[in-house]
């Protein structure tokens, strides 16, 4: 299933309404799992970019499920048996990104801006921001518990400084790297791969499907 979820639109909808809408969208489709002949113990999530982001969110996030709800919806788990991502972020957090990178005055991505409706550049020293930051980065969630992921990215791992397009540092190897430093310290499998591209991941994930129970 493609799932579609609010845009940001300038911080009209800004975090964690992305999210939320995919997660609903997931439980979603568990409710429909007999009527769709799907089994809804094996679900696992793709995405790039920022549909990567949202994967990684929600393959790492305590599951969401609401079990004393009226809906039956909200009842659904949110828990994943794998995640797959090309280009993707472990992190939406500035601080960690210019951490990786080692550019402190690396300037935030104008996306950052509408995700957490930023209106002055005040705004990302509030403790409002830097909450959302650090909430919106899929490797904040990152427990022991958590599934397999596999990343492909198009782009090497090439340096950055403080004019480097926006656009090359946000989609670079470096986020699958240090998301898989942060995974294999916990005995969980990350695999990230310079190239590959689609197929590659979505064999691992039929594969992860495959072997789930």
């Amino acid at each position: 299933a493609s799932l579609n979820y609010r845009l940001t639109q300038g911080g009209k909808n800004p975090y964690p309404i992305q999210m939320m809408d995919c997660a609903r969208a997931l439980q979603t489709i568990r409710s429909r799992a007999a009527e769709w002949n799907l089994d809804a113990k094996r679900v696992a999530s793709y995405g790039g970019s920022a549909g990567a982001g949202i994967s990684l969110w929600l393959a790492f996030h305590d599951d969401l499920a609401k079990p004393d709800s009226d809906d039956p919806i909200a009842r659904q788990s949110t828990r994943l048996v794998a995640a797959g991502t090309t280009n993707g972020q472990s992190t939406y957090d500035m601080r960690t990104f210019r951490e990786w990178f080692g550019v402190p005055d690396l300037e935030p991505h104008p996306a950052l801006t509408d995700l957490y409706a930023v209106k002055s550049p005040e705004d990302w020293n509030s403790e409002r921001v830097q909450a959302l930051m650090k909430d919106a980065s899929p490797i904040t969630h990152l427990t022991a518990d958590d599934v397999p992921v596999c990343m492909a990215y198009a782009g090497k791992d090439v340096p950055v400084d403080a004019k480097t397009d926006p656009g090359t540092w946000v989609h670079h190897i470096r986020l699958g790297q240090k998301l898989q430093e942060a995974m294999q310290k916990l005995g969980l499998e990350c695999i990230v791969n310079q190239g590959g591209g689609d197929g590659f991941v979505r064999e691992f994930l039929i594969k992860k499907l495959l072997e789930a129970k």
